[in-house]
């Protein structure tokens, strides 16, 4: 096995941390999906009462999946399919149906997984070490029925590792070669758990621009609806290893608008990442945004995002790359992200 000087290198380490592995639209009421993340088999459901839960996937007694035939959720439990086997959502089992006695071994024998549903997600926390989880992640308080609605998301799986697309926090000079805009500016901000990109970037019509594979949005002509001439500005932060917010505002002669977007990445297994770019968006002063437009920024958020893919999929990792003094605090970003793949 090759050895590395990073630790977030070391095949078969995940991080530390919560990782969004649904939105809560995706997961009614009654509802058991299947997941696979950290090369790891799991079922997740809701309750009746509208609790989410996750457990390891495949009952402890003859290794049935919890979530065959669609699954079996008894009130805020969960039976297995194959003999009806009940668990709780911690992972306790409840009941055995044509069991006089639950065997003392069966008790805690499948385990419950820490979950966080907030600001319309559900996230996993993940630690090898089982540490107690950290309420790291901050509220989105305009999400909601109350608020600006609800996410539109989009989702897909790549090859690459989540090193590098934590990196793009830092990376100042990707900007005019991948997303069509210069930096007029930008700082970087490391605390505890968090990491901060101020920035303010201008559209340039004449600089270089990926265009994602299979996309038939017109980039130039969305672009051109949101306001060429757009003063913009945004705050984006990592919180923890693979959720990052993201604020930004934005003012046209055309039209003026603020939006929230959520950037995750989930490890799937040792090559691949699940990455989701959700993304809700209002008028600037709760003034009301043209339908059209309304339904253009999610696609356009989605393409920004797939810029970006387009790089990852295929690049590789330089563990001691050459770094130039326009490039940003990277070996800092490295550093900092480190931790969450070190014991505690």
């Amino acid at each position: 096995m090759a050895t590395h000087k990073y630790a977030f290198l070391k095949e078969g380490h995940y991080a530390r941390g919560w990782h969004v592995v649904l939105f809560s639209q995706e997961l009614k009421i009654g509802e058991v999906k299947k997941l696979h993340y950290f090369d790891h088999d799991f079922v997740a459901y809701r309750g009746e009462s509208g609790r989410a839960a996750i457990l390891d996937a495949h009952c402890p007694h003859l290794g049935a999946s919890l979530a065959s035939g669609e699954g079996r959720v008894l009130g805020d439990n969960i039976a297995c399919p194959f003999h009806g086997w009940t668990f709780d959502p911690t992972g306790q089992c409840v009941d055995i149906p044509y069991a006089k006695s639950i065997p003392q071994k069966a008790a805690h024998a499948l385990k419950g997984w820490p979950v966080l549903e907030q600001n319309g997600f559900i996230a996993l926390w993940y630690d090898r070490q089982e540490n107690k989880p950290e309420l790291y992640l901050p509220d989105i308080p305009q999400w909601g029925p109350n608020g600006w609605g609800d996410w539109v998301f989009y989702r897909s799986r790549i090859r690459a590792q989540p090193c590098d697309i934590i990196e793009n926090i830092v990376d100042i000079a990707h900007f005019p070669h991948v997303h069509g805009g210069f930096v007029t500016s930008w700082e970087n901000r490391f605390d505890e758990r968090s990491v901060t990109q101020l920035s303010t970037i201008k559209q340039d019509p004449d600089a270089n621009m990926i265009i994602p594979e299979g996309v038939v949005l017109d980039v130039k002509a969305a672009r051109s609806e949101a306001g060429d001439d757009a003063d913009a500005w945004g705050d984006a932060t990592y919180h923890g290893p693979s959720i990052m917010y993201y604020y930004t505002e934005s003012k046209s002669a055309d039209i003026s608008f603020r939006s929230w977007w959520v950037n995750c990445h989930t490890p799937v297994n040792a090559t691949e990442v699940d990455l989701c770019s959700a993304v809700m968006v209002s008028g600037l002063n709760d003034e009301p945004l043209p339908e059209e437009f309304a339904q253009l920024y999610p696609q356009m958020a989605h393409v920004a995002f797939g810029q970006d893919v387009e790089i990852w999929k295929d690049k590789v990792y330089r563990e001691d790359p050459i770094l130039c003094d326009g490039d940003g605090p990277i070996n800092k970003l490295r550093s900092w992200y480190e931790q969450f793949y070190l014991p505690k």
